[in-house]
């Protein structure tokens, strides 16, 4: 008995001893690596604002005193304006798609002018027959053409000048406005005092609406569009649809301004006919509302992971003991003096109760 005493009295003193690799295993468990992504730097993002700006359409404009497509132009201009140049064209006279009298340009240092036939300057005047002149401008992103044409022109010492089959087109462009206007004349006297009678009259300019007369003297309109109301009309279908006086304009859902003319037109079996007609189209540069654009200027860049700390590999599996803080050493101390107390404790009461003998 005295003898498992003290085996007993020996275990109990071991054990804090025995328990010192076990505790210091739970420790290295306690400690893993830290998981999850790798943290970023922050990124720095600002904005600004834009405005679009769409510039403005081409120009363009046409004229003809007499036109029947395919067959025959008399007095015929067109022009064109935009931000890459423009081009002006005359036709006095062209038939069956031939040109008898006329030029084209698109170049500023070369305008085309000339008559089929004329007599030159003279002291009562000059007359031209099939007289035409082309000619454009340009400078940056600007531009402009004119164009002029007639059957029959002449100038009675400076007093009296007669245009006959007469049209004149001008186009103009600037990124921000693009403008048309063109007119036609049946017959035109220009006389002293400023005097001016147009006969079968057609106008019209980008932006407005057009209009036609059947005669205008000194800007007083005799037999207008706007009086015929669109009351002047003719509707033989499929024969022929003649309209006269006719006059429109305004702006398209695409933004662009037109605007027409005629004193005379009729389509059906016949070849499309227009006799002193006009049309022109424009428009204004567009600007679309601001818009926030959003910029980061410095990217998120990953930061690279610090190396493990020298020491045990850290615990990858779940953690089965307390935070490892330090303290640990302090309690199992505590633990190991408890037990040996105990241990003395248990040897003393069994001496006093074996008695000497058991000494």
């Amino acid at each position: 008995m005295n003898t498992t005493v003290r085996r007993a009295t020996l275990i109990l003193a071991l054990t804090p001893f025995l328990s010192l690799p076990a505790t210091a295993a739970f420790a290295g468990v306690g400690v893993s690596a830290p998981t999850g992504p790798l943290p970023t730097s922050p990124a720095t993002a600002t904005s600004s604002t834009t405005t679009t700006v769409t510039p403005a359409p081409g120009a363009a404009a046409s004229a003809s005193a007499v036109q029947v497509t395919g067959i025959l132009t008399v007095g015929g201009t067109n022009t064109t304006a935009g931000g890459s140049g423009a081009s002006a064209s005359a036709d006095s006279l062209d038939v069956l798609g031939m040109r008898v009298a006329g030029g084209s340009t698109t170049d500023p240092s070369k305008p085309a002018k000339g008559d089929l036939i004329g007599t030159g300057e003279t002291p009562a005047g000059d007359a031209e027959v099939a007289p035409y002149s082309a000619m454009v401008t340009s400078s940056g992103g600007d531009s402009s053409a004119d164009a002029d044409a007639a059957l029959f022109h002449s100038s009675l010492a400076g007093l009296l000048q007669v245009w006959v089959l007469h049209s004149h087109s001008h186009s103009d462009y600037t990124p921000g406005q693009s403008s048309g206007s063109s007119s036609s004349d049946g017959a035109e006297i220009q006389g002293p005092n400023g005097t001016d009678i147009k006969v079968l009259h057609a106008e019209a300019s980008s932006g407005h609406e057009g209009k036609s007369d059947l005669v205008v003297v000194d800007g007083t309109e005799i037999g207008s569009s706007d009086q015929a109301n669109g009351a002047c009309k003719l509707n033989l279908d499929p024969v022929v649809n003649l309209l006269c006086l006719v006059a429109s304009g305004g702006t398209g859902s695409n933004g662009v301004t037109t605007s027409g003319a005629a004193v005379v037109s009729a389509t059906g079996m016949v070849p499309a006919t227009t006799v002193v007609g006009v049309t022109t189209s424009g428009g204004s540069a567009k600007t679309a509302p601001p818009a926030t654009v959003h910029h980061i200027s410095n990217p998120p860049k990953k930061i690279a992971a610090a190396p493990p700390a020298s020491g045990p590999l850290p615990h990858t599996g779940p953690s089965l003991g307390l935070p490892h803080t330090g303290t640990e050493i302090a309690l199992l101390a505590a633990y190991g003096a408890a037990l040996v107390a105990l241990g003395a404790g248990i040897a003393t009461a069994a001496r006093r109760r074996r008695g000497p003998a058991f000494a």
